[in-house]
């Protein structure tokens, strides 16, 4: 072992330097001597910043979407989509319009609680959060299926056309967006020391 203050030579466990006479710090025996990766990235930072921000943003537009399904409802626009005598008829319209309500709703309530999860750097949060990506890759193509199995003609096959190819990148998105993501939060040592309360 050698001196700190002088660089010689001193033997192990002394208190005090032979050669200059300052004392010499010993570490004891269970104490690291540096400080552990882990704990240098112990934090909310780094790339987990883009994660509460991708929730925000998620629960932001969730709560926008079911807004807008219950506006469509009250406000007679669903009513008159599913009406077969309309010229604008498109069936089963009405059931779409719930089914994506009601997954808006869930999206909502599951991006509120892994927003209180990150916060609170819950364990659980890694093990919900994958999950919510993979499960919200499922509900895009699952409701580009079911909008493109629709069957219409003139101008409103023409909307749903339009719909269709801006789910169409929605979907590369959220495919694209869970696998980076889930793959990051796998595999981060950040979220390993970070993520670590009951």
């Amino acid at each position: 072992m050698f001196c700190k203050h002088c660089g010689k030579s001193i033997v192990d466990n002394a208190k005090f330097c032979a050669a200059c006479g300052n004392s010499v710090s010993v570490p004891t025996e269970g104490t690291p001597k540096q400080a552990s990766p882990d704990k240098n990235l112990k934090g909310l930072g780094g790339w987990l910043v883009l994660v509460i921000l991708g929730l925000f943003y998620t629960v932001a537009m969730q709560a926008y979407g079911a807004y807008e399904s219950v506006t469509m409802f009250t406000d007679g626009t669903v009513e008159f989509l599913s009406d077969s005598s309309s010229e604008v008829y498109i069936p089963g319209y009405s059931g779409l319009i719930k089914f994506e309500f009601i997954a808006e709703i869930v999206f909502l309530a599951a991006g509120i609680y892994l927003i209180y999860l990150f916060f609170k750097r819950s364990k659980k949060f890694p093990k919900y959060y994958i999950p919510l990506l993979v499960i919200s890759a499922i509900y895009v193509i699952l409701d580009y299926v079911i909008l493109s199995s629709v069957s219409v003609s003139g101008e409103v096959q023409q909307v749903i056309d339009d719909i269709l190819s801006e789910q169409g990148s929605e979907i590369v998105r959220a495919v694209i967006g869970a696998l980076i993501w889930g793959s990051y939060i796998k595999k981060s040592k950040r979220v390993k020391a970070t993520f670590v309360e009951e």
